[in-house]
């Protein structure tokens, strides 16, 4: 087993890479490289790309999250089914080893990818908090437009059998249950992962595998600034026609402030700020599967956000 390091990207599919490039834009992101074949997209931190899309019948085809060295590829090659370490030969070069997941899923584990510099953050603004006030003689005015994305936070995945597939990411991957759910009858059905990095804080969740009865994509999820961010993200993308998903509202597990879209190839993005940070000091939590999806504020969850067989 290796302890991976952070999330690098997803992988898709899709038959128009004008079009998905067109939405992944408006919704936050900017082009890092294109080819005849393939989509590179970036969000303002210094990743090289954290969303790949590749020419062909839309299809998500799995997560790469990043290891700690070369010496961690050479390990992860030596699990079964793993793929040899193996030179990545697309934009941003750097290694991996591929490895597919009970589902079907090619799971990349990469290192050495080439880094970009960070994007300059618009829109910012010291925010007031009762007496902790922060803001003085500055007016707010925000301009209109995408809202950036900072970073890529995590990837949902549906799952046909979950205790297997929770297994392998764990075994595999180093991943750590901040909350599990249960079933009615107690039985643990899925589980919010999070990377294992000691007392440094991490999100809350990198990982969700959730049951299901098809294996399939449930979404991706891009760190925005702030509060403010996600409402202008919602307002530019209503504007666009878009189709949205859920939100906006406030998670129970997580925390998360969140706001759920479909790119046109049918692929849930998510826009959220202000998560819970937690380190191997944070107790697991256990909750009824059934208020998994319970909000704390804004609207409940559309009904094809989860699926529990």
């Amino acid at each position: 087993m290796i302890k991976v390091t952070d999330i690098a990207y997803a992988r898709f599919r899709a038959p128009d890479l004008d079009k998905m490039e067109s939405f992944l834009t408006d919704f936050g992101l900017v082009r890092s490289a294109r080819t005849d074949t393939a989509l590179y997209m970036r969000a303002a931190n210094n990743a090289h790309h954290v969303h790949v899309t590749e020419l062909g019948d839309p299809a998500f085809v799995g997560p790469a999250f990043h290891a700690a060295s070369e010496d961690e590829l050479k390990i992860m090659a030596q699990a079964p089914g793993a793929s040899e370490v193996e030179d990545i030969n697309e934009p941003g070069g750097g290694k991996r080893v591929r490895i597919t997941d009970p589902d079907g899923f090619e799971v990349e584990v990469v290192h050495g990818i080439e880094t970009v510099e960070p994007l300059t953050i618009e829109n910012t603004y010291d925010t007031n908090f009762g007496d902790n006030v922060r803001r003085r003689g500055e007016f707010i005015r925000l301009k209109s437009g995408p809202t950036q994305c900072r970073r890529l936070g995590h990837v949902v995945i549906n799952v046909t059998n979950f205790k297997a597939t929770d297994a392998f990411y764990k075994s595999n991957f180093g991943f750590i249950s901040s909350d599990e759910c249960q079933n009615e009858e107690g039985e643990t059905i899925f589980a919010f992962n999070r990377l294992d990095k000691g007392k440094d804080y991490v999100d809350h969740h990198t990982l969700l595998t959730v049951p299901a009865k098809e294996a399939g994509f449930g979404h991706l999820a891009f760190e925005v600034e702030d509060v403010n961010a996600v409402h202008m993200g919602h307002e530019f993308l209503k504007s666009k026609e878009y189709h949205h998903s859920w939100g906006i509202g406030r998670h129970f597990l997580g925390s998360q402030i969140f706001d759920y879209w479909f790119d046109p190839f049918g692929f849930r993005v998510e826009h959220w700020t202000d998560g819970d940070l937690l380190n191997e000091d944070s107790p697991m939590g256990n909750y009824p599967a059934a208020h998994a999806l319970d909000v704390q504020w804004g609207t409940g969850p559309e009904t094809r956000m989860i699926d529990i067989p």
